[in-house]
């Protein structure tokens, strides 16, 4: 895996290094990593909202180029999607669209590929959790 950098737009404060391991955190989480192959970024890409992916983390609001490690696709995702959702309406992190390793029954199969690959299933993933344990 690439080390985590931020996006050349986003400005090296304390907050965006914070946001980048949190988010580095996440990303290993869920099994993703940086693209090896690096993907053309938007000129001229500010704060405000663009449509462009981006190699950095890139803040919330952006798409960043990451890899599913789990069904072996390029993605685009917007980091902010991949946060524990709170309040009202809590939720576990989610997979990106079109994951074949999505959902609760795909639990097994996904189980089975965290361990395939090493890395920790996370605690959040209860489905999986539960899928093991039969």
């Amino acid at each position: 895996m690439t080390a985590l950098f931020l996006s050349a737009f986003l400005p090296d404060t304390p907050r965006n290094r914070d946001s980048l391991a949190a988010a580095g955190k996440r990303m290993t989480e869920l099994a993703y990593r940086t693209r090896t192959s690096p993907v053309d970024e938007p000129d001229g890409c500010t704060r405000t909202r663009c449509a462009g992916v981006h190699n950095g983390y890139p803040g919330s609001e952006h798409r960043w180029a990451l890899h599913c490690l789990l069904c072996n696709q390029d993605i685009d995702v917007f980091p902010s999607h991949m946060r524990k959702r709170t309040g009202a309406n809590p939720a576990p992190p989610r997979r990106h669209k079109g994951c074949t390793h999505s959902g609760p029954r795909r639990a097994a199969k996904r189980a089975a590929r965290y361990a395939e690959l090493g890395i920790a299933l996370p605690d959040w993933d209860t489905d999986a959790h539960a899928a093991l344990a039969t």
